[in-house]
């Protein structure tokens, strides 16, 4: 219990010292907040494991850095800049120390180590009062964790030490000076590879953060910024096709590959937001025998029969070339070990053209990651 008071005290230390000096780098020569086309960003986070249910759980903490440039879009003409109410893009670098965030085995505590990423987000204004703002902020990138299952072989949180890091804040934003802002909120930070090595039950923690924005270089006049993206408007079919793999339990190189389709139909909103329905199926090259059970199981995604196939719906939310997917369905058949009947997909694909792109699906069960799909997708 010393000990952690003396870490969380060193922690309120360290952010304080930060606060006071970047608030102290404002000058002639730093633009407006509001004029200005580029901003900085650093913020001290702190979390708590979402699993802190868990007895063995309930002391995780994380704490570390966030420091990003952004870019205002605000003056866009774009159309999802518009209906999304975009402000800003943000595109940052993390570091978290997990040294805190524990596994126990067998009595034994075995820490998280450190993580760094990359991270790209989008500021979505919810609502504004006076010049104090409210954001939600979703969150993509990657990041390095320094211990996982194979140099930790008893536990099963991390899988590999490449892994996914997926964030979504509510934070507010308020101007102290004309070129300054505190930035304070709140996200969800998840850090797991998509079950491409298994066990991988990931690290989930609710964050905390506080710090600063600033503007940099010269304010500048802006420029309307037209659509450089060709949009297909109105109703329109779609088709993907990809290939995927999930890690075997414990096994650095053996994967169960699964090849996947959909096809489906989009309902046009406006060049922001889609709603969709359709189909996906999914062909298991190494399907489940439970006569060769720890050779062949796969977890909620063990199938008995070599395809199986649900309906689903959704939407996409759309930035320019850059499309962002989510859809729940139900199988129409799926032998299954544990009698799944639900499932849902999320993805992100480039568009080259506006018929042709490539995609990245991850296929899951419940909080569980089946497998990741990667692949072409057509649009007419």
């Amino acid at each position: 219990m010393i000990y952690h008071f003396t870490v969380l005290r060193s922690q309120s230390t360290i952010t304080l010292g930060l606060l006071s000096f970047v608030l102290t780098l404002t000058s002639p020569a730093v633009a407006q907040l509001d004029r200005s086309k580029h901003a900085i960003s650093v913020k001290a986070q702190y979390g708590i494991d979402v699993n802190s249910d868990n007895p063995n759980r309930k002391d995780n903490y994380l704490y570390g850095l966030h420091v990003s440039y952004d870019k205002n879009v605000a003056h866009s003409n774009k159309e999802w800049v518009r209906v999304l109410n975009a402000k800003n893009l943000s595109f940052g670098v993390t570091w978290h120390n997990l040294h805190n965030m524990k596994e126990t085995v067998d009595g034994v505590a075995y820490a998280g180590g450190q993580a760094f990423g990359a991270l790209a987000e989008a500021d979505l204004q919810l609502l504004k009062i006076g010049k104090v703002r409210l954001f939600a902020t979703p969150g993509l990138g990657l990041a390095y964790i320094t211990e996982n299952i194979f140099t930790q072989p008893a536990t099963s949180t991390i899988g590999s030490h490449v892994n996914l890091m997926i964030t979504g804040e509510l934070s507010l934003e308020v101007p102290v000076s004309s070129n300054t802002s505190l930035v304070a909120g709140g996200h969800i930070q998840h850090y797991s590879n998509g079950g491409v090595v298994v066990p991988n039950g990931g690290w989930n923690t609710l964050t905390g953060s506080i710090g600063v924005k600033m503007s940099v270089g010269n304010a500048d006049a802006f420029m309307d910024e037209p659509e450089d993206y060709r949009h297909i408007e109105g109703n329109s079919a779609e088709i993907w096709f990809g290939m995927g793999v999930r890690g075997k339990y414990r096994d650095r190189h053996k994967k169960f590959f699964r090849s996947g389709a959909y096809a489906g139909y989009n309902f046009y909103l406006n060049r922001a937001i889609s709603l969709k329905a359709g189909s996906h199926m999914v062909y298991y090259h190494t399907v489940f025998d439970p006569d060769r059970f720890d050779e062949t199981f796969q977890y909620y995604g063990s199938s008995l029969d070599p395809i199986r196939w649900g309906v689903a719906a959704g939407a996409d939310i759309s930035m320019g070339p850059i499309v962002i997917n989510a859809m729940y369905g139900r199988y129409l058949h799926y032998r299954n070990y544990h009698n799944v009947k639900w499932y849902w997909v999320t993805g992100v694909r480039y568009y080259f053209t506006p018929n042709v792109g490539v995609q990245t699906t991850l296929n899951l069960h419940g909080v569980q990651a089946d497998y990741a799909n990667w692949g072409l997708i057509f649009r007419i």
